[in-house]
């Protein structure tokens, strides 16, 4: 993780400083009145297959040329989440104001112009596949949803994760993205069933205990068919409705033990459970003991090693 900041610059420094150091992809457009007041950070995380930036500054113009995108042909793709602030990106004719919550696209191979009024975003960086990217502020569906969720917790965590756990979360950050740029088309999710597979994964962690989550519940939050997510699961040891099962009884099996004075009943409900029995059941399928065994023996356990 890298840090860099403008702080302890003078202040005629700190522009030129920002320029050679952070903007190597774009040009300073223009200076006003208050560039000499200009300031900023960026926070810097890598991964295996790009980068994620969590960066600050006062206002800026900055552009990127046709000429400066034929020099250095440009492979790159930045997908950005506004945290604070607002701002106004212009992809040649096409004028994008940009607000809290917009996540928007910038594809280095074709020319940008940018005036960023004190903002803070979050992002990735990443090679580009083959051909051009649409670009501009993406619809909030499903995946770009998922993606603003992923960036914001990631900015929150990172110090606290280690170097591999940033990593490993950068680039699930960088799934996420070329799942939203895929549109929900498809033939995309079919060719890229890991990206499926990770951005599934996430959503059953976070919704399995609602009782509606489903196959066609995920299905329909990625934008894409429920074949394309059956076959994402393929190569996995259980299937997409065995996925979601074992993730409320793992979420019950918690509960069990940190929430002592709780019910079984309320917990089979807080858990996604809307049937008791069959709760009881496949806990004790999964665990080889009932909920009500299960809280037993482990509380026995934790009174032995209390006395120790």
């Amino acid at each position: 993780m890298m840090e860099i900041s403008t702080d302890g610059l003078r202040r005629n420094d700190r522009l030129d400083f920002w320029s050679q150091t952070v903007l190597k992809r774009m040009a300073i457009d223009r200076r006003d009145e208050e560039a000499h007041a200009f300031h900023a950070t960026l926070r810097r995380v890598a991964g295996n297959a790009g980068e994620f930036w969590d960066h600050f500054s006062t206002a800026i113009h900055v552009e990127r040329s046709e000429r400066r995108c034929r020099a250095d042909s440009g492979a790159e793709i930045y997908v950005g989440l506004v945290l604070d602030g607002r701002s106004e990106v212009s992809f040649g004719d096409r004028r994008v104001r940009l607000v809290p919550g917009d996540v928007y696209v910038t594809d280095f191979s074709r020319p940008v112009r940018a005036h960023w009024l004190k903002h803070r975003e979050l992002g990735v960086m990443f090679t580009r596949g083959a051909g051009p990217q649409d670009v501009g502020r993406l619809a909030p569906a499903g995946a770009v949803r998922l993606l603003s969720s992923h960036l914001r917790t990631l900015a929150d965590e990172a110090t606290d994760l280690s170097q591999d756990e940033r990593s490993s979360a950068v680039d699930i950050a960088i799934q996420f993205a070329r799942l939203a740029l895929a549109g929900g088309n498809p033939r995309d999710g079919q060719d890229n069933p890991s990206t499926l597979l990770a951005a599934a994964r996430q959503l059953i962690a976070r919704h399995c205990t609602d009782p509606e989550l489903s196959a066609a519940f995920l299905a329909t939050f990625l934008g894409c068919s429920r074949a394309s997510l059956y076959r994402a699961f393929e190569s996995e040891p259980e299937s997409v409705a065995a996925a979601i099962w074992t993730a409320r009884l793992q979420h019950a099996r918690k509960l069990l033990l940190t929430d002592r004075a709780a019910t079984i009943g309320s917990i089979a409900f807080r858990s996604g459970f809307l049937d008791q029995a069959n709760f009881n059941r496949m806990f004790r399928r999964e665990f080889a003991l009932s909920p009500g065994e299960f809280r037993h023996a482990n509380g026995m356990a934790s009174e032995r090693s209390g006395r120790l």
